[in-house]
Parts: structure tokens; sequence; C-alpha cells
């Protein structure tokens, strides 16, 4: 590591370090409400966890568990203290600069590791988020050493343990428990025997396999950590705008010529059944407004693509600092392409693994709800991504010169 490396690391921790105790103040909506959105029933499931003892999902059956058991812990040790989780959140994101350096330097040299350092560290979703006690804080450093262990750990050992960080990753994340499957498929093709992705995979089972079995067995039906029918349906009827309403069941939803309130379309009184309840829903729905449903789902791509969500102001300086930032992002997008189908050339392997991983979270996206919090996951393989196509644009000026 160059000395430029080292000072640049120390600023980016220092940054990171400085900012968690800062986001309450320098992040707008945390400023109006420290604890925002599913923050709030994050706070509430760790606290009572801490306090009684008492596991109970405050969010239907939508929540994984491992983040509210960290949150938990760290009350536990600290107190009620959001600021400490906060405080956790800015090491976790450093656990995940640190194997997207590694990961971006094993790939294609150090220079393009500091930049992708450098656009992990400022990128406004990854430093934001560590404000806000969402699971994605998590969820994050995981990924990012997943893949890395899935592309580098070529042993016994490091192939359980790249089983175990998929494990972790879709405790954090119910939805992406099927990327274990995808993921084994890939180590399959990249490994062409069976011994690694068996283990993978048979480890990333049974690190899931104890909350499978304690969740499923006290509400009576097998539960894959979560179950989506719910937010399949809050994101797929005739009020969604491509994110999640969040007076939704306030709503009047018509379905075969019947109206009623959602509140009421869902009536059953087991969790199970009403989550089944809201899948029916969500599929008739769409099968009797497919032109609607279509219009959505380019509804959803839109809000993903936007760097801070579809905004409509009023006020014409804030409009074209909004347009200003959309156009920065479809930019860094734009880079991310180019560089990581450049990748494909030097690695073939991390080429196609995160293909997989930004397709599933794509689909994820038009399934469920769009926006920069469902694409979060897959933004160190775009930063990634960038920090390549940025320096391999540079290498080819530099040539032509």
């Amino acid at each position: 590591m160059s000395r430029a490396t080292l000072w640049l690391w120390l600023t980016v921790i220092a940054l990171r370090l400085a900012y968690a105790p800062l986001a309450t103040q320098i992040d707008p909506l945390l400023r109006a409400n420290p604890l925002h959105g599913d923050a709030i029933l994050h706070d509430q499931m760790a606290w009572r966890l801490v306090s009684t003892g008492e596991y109970r999902l405050d969010k239907g059956l939508m929540t994984a568990p491992a983040y509210i058991y960290l949150m938990a812990g760290v009350y536990a040790l600290a107190g009620h203290a959001p600021m400490a989780v906060r405080l956790l959140n800015a090491l976790l994101g450093l656990l995940a600069l640190w194997g997207l350096w590694r990961l971006t330097h094993r790939l294609a040299g150090e220079r393009a590791a500091n930049l992708a350092l450098l656009l992990g560290a400022l990128h406004p979703h990854l430093l934001m988020i560590t404000g806000w006690l969402y699971t994605e804080n998590l969820a994050l450093p995981l990924m990012v050493w997943a893949v890395y262990g899935l592309l580098y750990w070529r042993s016994g050992w490091g192939w359980a343990a790249s089983g175990a960080l998929l494990g972790l990753l879709a405790l954090t994340r119910a939805n992406l428990l099927p990327f274990v499957a995808i993921a084994g498929a890939w180590q399959l093709w990249h490994e062409r025997n069976w011994h690694a992705p068996a283990l993978t995979v048979a480890t990333a089972l049974l690190t899931v396999a104890p909350y499978v079995a304690y969740i499923s067995a006290r509400y009576g039906a097998f539960i894959p950590i979560g179950r989506g029918g719910y937010v399949l349906l809050w994101a797929n009827n005739a009020h969604a705008d491509g994110g999640y309403d969040p007076h939704f069941l306030e709503r009047r939803l018509t379905l075969g010529g019947e109206t009623k309130l959602v509140r009421e379309w869902l009536s059953a009184t087991d969790p199970v059944e009403r989550d089944r309840q809201a899948m029916r829903l969500a599929l008739q729905w769409i099968r009797e407004n497919p032109v609607q449903w279509l219009w959505l789902l380019g509804r959803k791509l839109a809000l993903t693509l936007s760097a801070f969500g579809l905004q409509n102001p009023e006020n014409r300086g804030v409009a074209a600092a909004l347009r200003l930032a959309d156009g920065v992002y479809w930019l860094f997008l734009a880079l991310a392409g180019y560089g990581l189908w450049r990748l494909r050339q030097a690695s073939r392997a991390f080429a196609l693994l995160a293909a997989l991983f930004l397709g599933w979270t794509l689909l994820t996206i038009l399934l469920y709800a769009g926006g920069s919090r469902p694409l979060l996951p897959a933004q160190p393989l775009i930063t990634l991504g960038a920090a390549v196509g940025v320096c391999a644009l540079w290498a080819r000026r530099q040539a032509q010169m």
C-alpha cells in the first residue's frame, strides 16, 4: 500500500466516523425526525428484545433478524442509544469500503481501487445510509465480502466462509435468499466441480436454518426467513407510484368489481394467512390491470434511476439541481456499465457474478418497488464498475496522446 493510499484511507476513516454523530444534523430527513421510516420499527424491535426478551415482528413477516439482533447487542451494551448504532453503521460502512478496495485492487490495480474507495466514501447513498437504522448497513459489507470470497477463497474453509456470508446476507435481507442458489450455480460453472457449490450452499442453508425453524414453528407454517405477499401488494396496486405508500392500508382498492379498504381486504387474523391474502390480491390486480402494471414497472425503473427520487418541486432552482443530480447519476451508471463490460476481459468470472447479482436486484425491484434503497446492495459493484470505467477511459486517452 503506497503512502498516498494510506493517507486516502485515513481521510476516509475520519470522514465516516465524523459523519455518524453529525448525521442527524446533516441529513434533512433525519434532522426533521432522527428515527424515520423503517428505523422506527427496527428501533422498537431491538429495544424490546433487550428490555423484555421478546422478539416480535412489528412489520408482518417481512423483517429479517440479523440487523435487529445486532442493534439489540449495541443497546445491551450502550443502553437505548441510536447514536451508538450509527457509530456501528460507520464501522460497517468502512468494512464494506475495505472489501470494495480489496476487490477492485485484485481486479484492476491500486489506482482503480483508490478511485473506487473515494467514490464509495462520497457516494450519497452509501454515506447517508449510515445515519439510518436500516438493514442495508449490514447487508453492504456482507455482500461485498461474499462476492470477494466466492472469487478468491478457493478452499474448503473458503467455500464454507462464503456460504456463511451468503446465509447472513439472507438473514439481513430476506429477498437475497434465492441468490444463494444463483451463487451456487455460478460456482458450479466457475469451479467445474460439485464440491465448492455443495459446501457453499450447504453452509448458507445451515446458517439460515435455525431462524427458519424457529419462525416456522412459531407461526405454524414454512417461512423462509420472511414472506413477501404484503410487500408485493403494497408495491403493485392502483395507488402505487413505484415506491411504497405509507398510507396504503387506508386506501380503497377495487378488485373483481368490489371496492373495499385495504384493511378490509386483508381480513385474516393469522399473519401467515394475511400474507397469503395479500399475495393473491396482488396477483389478481396484475391480471386485471396488465397495462397499468406495465406502466408501473416503468415508474419503478424511473424511480431507481433517479438520484433522489421522482420529485416535481415548484422552485425552479431546486428542480434544476435535481435534474443536474440525475444527470451526474446517469453518467455514473453509464461509467459503471462500461467498466463492468471492460472487466469481462480481465475477469470473466467476476463479470458474470456481478451481472447475476445486478440482475437479481433488478428483478426484485420490478417485482416490488424501485428507488435508491432497493438498489443499494448493488451499489458497491456499480461503484467498482464506475472506477474501472474512469481508469479505462483515462488509459485510452493517454494512449492516444
